[in-house]
């Protein structure tokens, strides 16, 4: 579904009318958009915690998740692009100019000084995420690392905000879509009735996006391994 007006009544923005009994006048674009939008953030959070092996990314974005940064000699710490909602992985180019897989590192697991945690620079190998910052250890050395674009990170991102009067629409599975409309149209419905059987549409929906996308990458299997048989016999 397309997000704004469209001769052919089946945007987002019709179906908002449609549920909640609106027009543009008593219930604004700028509102429905608004609505919308927090609706579409919601659901892209909802897909990112379901989402296993096919990574999930707005089919609007015209760039894969990928960012990178020019490293420094010596630097540890580096920003986090504002776009990121999530660090799925970070790579460090090497001076052969082969990418490195770093390991995530809580410095709650480091028991000496920071300052004293590998303290000479090098050839990172892990990285610690703190606040709006990546903190590299040890720090990048030109001698171990090429350094022009030499960190590169995999990321989960915010959703591509959509203009008005254009013919874009959210970029998730489609028949999932009314998700959107059925928010903003409870944001907007006072009658209880109504807003009892929005409630239960949008709950359907959102149940049958969490089945869709945990599943969509058959090839990983969802496993359970026991612990143990003692662990087993307290359920039998």
């Amino acid at each position: 579904m397309q997000f704004n007006y469209n001769a052919t009544k089946d945007s987002l923005y019709d179906d908002i009318d449609y549920l909640c009994g609106s027009t543009s006048a008593t219930y604004p674009i700028l509102d429905k958009r608004r609505n919308i939008y927090n609706a579409y953030n919601d659901v892209s959070h909802l897909i990112w915690e379901v989402a296993y092996g096919w990574q999930y990314d707005d089919s609007n974005q015209t760039t894969l998740p990928v960012a990178q940064a020019t490293l420094v000699h010596n630097q540890q710490d580096y920003t986090v692009p504002s776009v990121s909602q999530r660090i799925e992985r970070i790579e460090i180019k090497d001076s052969n100019g082969d990418w490195v897989k770093l390991e995530a590192k809580d410095t709650r697991d480091i028991n000496v000084a920071i300052d004293e945690y590998v303290s000479s620079p090098g050839l990172p190998a892990e990285y610690d995420l703190i606040g709006n910052s990546i903190s590299l250890y040890p720090a990048p050395s030109s001698a171990y690392c090429t350094m022009t674009s030499g960190m590169q990170l995999i990321l989960s991102r915010d959703v591509s905000a959509f203009a008005s009067g254009s013919s874009a629409e959210p970029g998730f599975a489609r028949p999932f879509h009314r998700i959107l409309s059925l928010s903003a149209s409870i944001d907007f419905t006072e009658d209880p009735q109504r807003l009892k059987k929005l409630l239960l549409m949008k709950d359907r929906l959102e149940k049958g996006l969490t089945r869709f996308y945990s599943k969509r990458m058959e090839e990983y299997k969802t496993t359970i391994t026991p612990h143990g048989k003692n662990r087993w016999r307290r359920y039998l």
